[in-house]
């Protein structure tokens, strides 16, 4: 048992790039689909979102302090801004991306005690999944994009895209 929670750990690790849940459903299966079925699993998410906060959790703590919820982000920032040519544009890219990972990070710290715990987390990122969820099936799915698109073209603009 213990080398099969590592196997998938490792698996898991590898296929897990993404921190926060995407607001695009479609990028939300791309991203949180670990078993590559097409499809996303409320305990496949939670699998996923348990091992993004223990990599972001650099001093083992069980918690995410500041420092180490925005520095896991500016990583991933400096790739996707590594594409922009234009300086000035990758630097107004940087400073409003800094500034609302500072804002959701006060968002996620519900007790507001200057850490996430690993249930404020896993709350944030169950709310995003039961928005993705339109069917309330315990799946996100085509289906659920085929749902998002269709509110979409009714002129019923969500939190969440397809």
């Amino acid at each position: 048992m213990k080398h099969l929670l590592i196997t998938t750990a490792a698996l898991i690790a590898f296929a897990a790039p993404a921190f926060a849940a995407s607001h695009s459903s479609t990028v939300f299966i791309e991203e949180q689909d670990l078993n590559g079925d097409g499809k996303v699993s409320t305990e496949e998410f939670k699998t996923g979102r348990k091992v993004e906060f223990v990599k972001a959790d650099f001093n083992e703590d069980g918690t995410l302090s500041e420092a180490e919820y925005v520095g896991e982000f500016e990583g991933r920032l400096m790739i996707r801004l590594s594409k922009i040519a234009d300086p000035e544009k990758r630097l107004e890219e940087n400073q409003r991306q800094m500034r609302q990972a500072k804002v959701r990070f006060g968002v996620l710290d519900t007790d507001k005690n200057g850490a996430i715990s690993f249930g404020e987390y896993l709350a944030s990122g169950l709310r995003m999944f039961g928005m993705h969820d339109r069917d309330k099936d315990g799946f996100v799915t085509d289906k659920d994009v085929a749902l998002a698109e269709k509110a979409a073209k009714e002129g019923k603009n969500d939190f969440v895209q397809p």
